[in-house]
C-alpha cells in the first residue's frame, strides 16, 4: 500500500517537454512569446521562396524579340563551333597535354584501296 501512495503515472516525453516549455514561457512572460512570433513572421516574410524569386526574375527580364533571339542563338552556335576540340583523353585534358605534330605510324591502307584510281576514290567520296 505504501508503494501505491508514491506511484506517479507515466507521462509521455512529448507531454513532459510541452509542460516544461509552458513553465519556461510563464517565467519569461507572454510578451517575449509575442515578440518571438513577430520576429519569426518578419523572418519568413524577409526570405521569399525560390519559386517566388524565379517568377520575379522572369517578370523583371525584358522581353526578347524574335530577331534578338535568333541573333543570340547564332552567337551560341558560333561559340559551340569554336569550342570543338579534337578528341582527347581525360588524362590529357587534365594535365594540359597538347600535340603539335601528328604521330608517325606505319599504317597503310589495304592493298586494294591503294591500287584504286583517283576517279574511283573521288566516286566513293561523293
Amino acid at each position: 500500500m505504501e508503494e501505491d501512495d508514491n506511484y506517479a503515472e507515466y507521462v509521455p516525453v512529448a507531454i513532459r517537454r510541452a509542460i516544461e516549455a509552458h513553465k519556461i514561457l510563464q517565467r519569461k512572460g507572454t510578451s517575449s512569446l509575442l515578440e518571438d512570433e513577430i520576429e519569426n513572421q518578419k523572418h519568413v516574410e524577409a526570405k521569399p521562396s525560390l519559386l517566388v524569386q524565379a517568377s520575379q526574375l522572369k517578370k523583371d527580364q525584358p522581353e526578347i524579340t524574335e530577331t534578338e533571339q535568333m541573333i543570340q542563338q547564332e552567337k551560341e552556335m558560333m561559340e559551340n563551333l569554336s569550342d570543338r576540340k579534337t578528341l582527347m583523353s581525360v588524362r590529357e585534358l587534365a594535365k594540359g597535354i597538347t600535340y603539335t605534330e601528328p604521330l608517325l605510324t606505319e599504317w597503310k591502307p589495304p592493298l586494294p584501296i591503294r591500287r584504286m584510281s583517283m576517279k574511283a576514290c573521288d566516286a566513293i567520296r561523293k
